[in-house]
């Protein structure tokens, strides 16, 4: 297949993190112009939510620092926006497109890879809620075809899939080459039949997108439908969201951020609607970075799910990831920061909210245009994760 990073590794981020001196770790192409020089077009903008209490400069020092890094290193876009009870700080610096030179908004849609994990683990908590599933049943209770898909070693639990413990591997790393997709999730689950496993139920972590192959499975056998409808009825609708939709969905996006890759030749792919993601429940969905934060806030207050669902989602406690949701150290309050990484190729986004919601931020970059990276220790979103967690720990 077409290598790529998705997502992060606990380890990789505790290496950032401890480098950085923080307390605790963290666990069809179309031919376009070369990227733009320093000089190109920009935009950015700060405000405050009340006059009496502007941005302070130290988290957004780190911002302003983090985003003039990833566009002289070659990023075409940063979007940033920052809530506490300080105020409000967001900038969006570079361009929409290549082609167009339209400078970008911050309301622009990008894709956001691993975060729509998140949305699926929220659907999957519904149907908890309303009875239909327990997490500690097996997930071939309700599929008994699964193990005519893949040969698991044991009953694998819908907590393990949720929780990246199933000890299943992950299709993007699979060695067969899978071309570009789309793909159904039975062909994702498929991709990974000859790979070996690192356990079953109880494993340690690891992250593997298949996971959520397999509960979208679940999730579109319960509800009847696909899984950009399922999520579209439980995370999207209840929030009014109007730029949160599904790759692949019509009309197209109308304020798509382009993000760009290289062939090994140097011929430039843009990567703003690959059907790779077409329908995918580890990276299909496409946002904007201030509803991610309307978003991580809704699920953090319990508007979503109840509470104790929320907190269900946050176990195992003092472990980096839990259901749908990881986990980072809190400075401020002694407590954690709870929400999502995600890199595909040309893009990274990342939305993180503390315990109690009085601080988030929320991120997406176009990245550097490179050939498709390979493996999940990219050091360009444990820059974005380390430029996060900091500047949350100076807005308290």
């Amino acid at each position: 297949m077409q290598a790529a990073v998705h997502g992060f590794s606990s380890s990789g981020l505790a290496v950032a993190v401890a480098a950085a001196a923080l307390v605790a770790s963290l666990a069809g192409c179309t031919s376009a112009p070369d990227p733009p020089d320093q000089q190109s077009p920009t935009v950015q903008s700060t405000t405050a939510a009340a006059a009496t209490a502007p941005a302070p400069r130290a988290f957004v020092g780190v911002l302003e620092k983090y985003s003039a890094d990833m566009r002289a290193g070659g990023a075409t876009a940063v979007i940033i926006q920052l809530k506490s009870r300080l105020g409000e700080w967001s900038s969006a610096e570079g361009v929409r497109s290549l082609e167009t030179q339209e400078p970008v908004q911050l309301t622009d849609q990008t894709h956001i890879g691993d975060i729509t994990t998140t949305m699926v683990a929220v659907s999957v908590m519904k149907l908890v809620e309303e009875g239909k599933v327990q997490l500690d049943d097996p997930i071939q209770k309700y599929l008994p075809d699964f193990e005519n898909i893949i040969k698991p070693p044991g009953p694998i639990t819908i907590r393990s899939l949720l929780s990246h413990r199933s000890g299943m591997p992950d299709y993007w790393v699979s060695p067969i080459h899978i071309g570009d997709g789309p793909f159904t999730h039975e062909q994702r689950v498929s991709f990974v039949a000859g790979m070996p496993w690192t356990g079953g139920s109880g494993s340690l972590y690891s992250y593997s997108a298949t996971n959520y192959s397999a509960l979208a499975l679940l999730v579109e056998k319960l509800r009847g439908k696909d899984i950009g409808a399922v999520i579209h009825d439980d995370n999207v609708v209840p929030l009014a969201l109007q730029d949160t939709v599904m790759t692949g969905e019509e009309p197209d996006p109308q304020r798509m951020l382009h993000g760009y890759t290289r062939t090994e030749t140097g011929e430039l792919e843009d990567k703003a609607l690959d059907p790779f993601h077409n329908g995918s429940p580890d990276t299909g969905m496409i946002s904007t970075v201030p509803e991610l934060n309307t978003y991580f806030a809704a699920l953090q207050k319990g508007t979503l799910l109840t509470l104790q669902s929320v907190q269900e989602m946050h176990h195992p406690k003092y472990e980096t990831f839990g259901l749908g949701l990881v986990r980072q150290y809190d400075e401020c309050s002694n407590n954690d920061y709870f929400g999502h990484v995600g890199v595909v190729r040309g893009y990274a986004a990342l939305a993180l909210i503390s315990s109690d919601g009085s601080r988030q931020v929320a991120m997406a970059v176009a990245r550097e245009p490179v050939p498709d990276p390979v493996g999940f220790e990219d050091w360009r979103s444990l820059e974005m994760a380390e430029a996060a967690v900091n500047a949350l720990n100076l807005a308290c």
